[in-house]
């Protein structure tokens, strides 16, 4: 009888284990991204530099070929967020306005990132609840997801595709407070577009996460704000030739 009850337990106790597992198993959603310069604003300034559709063709395909490789970790019960660079796909002769090393957020909704723009890093900080945006009646499917879209509050050009289907506030950069997984975006300088979504464990996400947060404890950081007018300046200086 006292080994029946042994055996009982055994079982009970695995079978817990067994729950935890498979739940601990879909509480960190991983994202891969690919972001690339093919960006709306970069393809029409392209447009009106080169005359020749050959030569116009030949250097969209280089621009194609740059590819920036990201993945994007939330945890669905803390809140806390990473989205960080894994390489970087470079093309001879090709130069671009740079890429983005990290984002993080933690519970709290407090963000910090840096990126490369122009030559120089930026560190940046903000609240993300202070992102808003406007709604639009657009709709689309991205790999087999429903989507909407959402462009940035005051800056049209940059806007999200986002699915209600994932319901999480977040996505590549600093595409945050959207309801659902943002899966595509685009912006003047930048396209973005989700390659795969799976799950990781939560050690997985903490440990890259203290190991992100742990950089640059020193860097001075500037508003979000100040870095989208930095872009903003650098554009229309660039449009006007």
């Amino acid at each position: 009888m006292k080994t029946i009850k042994i055996l009982a337990l055994i079982i009970c106790v695995n079978l817990s284990l067994n729950i935890n597992a498979q739940s601990n198993k879909k509480e960190v959603l991983k994202v891969k991204y690919t972001s690339g310069c093919v960006s709306e604003f970069m393809v029409g300034m392209m447009k009106k530099q080169i005359q020749d559709p050959q030569k116009l063709s030949s250097f969209l395909k280089m621009m194609g070929d740059y590819k920036v490789h990201s993945t994007y970790y939330i945890n669905t019960k803390t809140k806390e967020s990473l989205f960080v660079l894994d390489s970087v796909s470079e093309v001879k002769n090709l130069s671009t306005t740079g890429y983005t090393f990290y984002v993080l957020k933690n519970k709290n909704g407090e963000i910090k990132g840096k990126e490369n723009f122009m030559g120089k890093d930026i560190f940046f900080e903000e609240k993300s609840n202070n992102i808003k945006w406007e709604f639009t009646a657009d709709q689309k499917e991205i790999n087999g997801y429903q989507c909407k879209k959402a462009h940035l509050k005051g800056n049209p050009e940059i806007y999200a595709w986002f699915t209600p289907q994932i319901p999480v506030n977040g996505g590549p950069y600093t595409f945050f407070g959207l309801p659902g997984l943002v899966l595509e975006t685009n912006s003047p300088f930048e396209s973005i577009n989700t390659n795969t979504i799976s799950y990781c464990t939560a050690d997985e996400f903490n440990n890259k996460y203290k190991e992100v947060d742990a950089r640059d404890k020193k860097a001075k950081s500037i508003p979000l704000s100040k870095v989208h007018v930095k872009k903003e300046n650098f554009q229309r200086m660039i449009s006007k030739g």
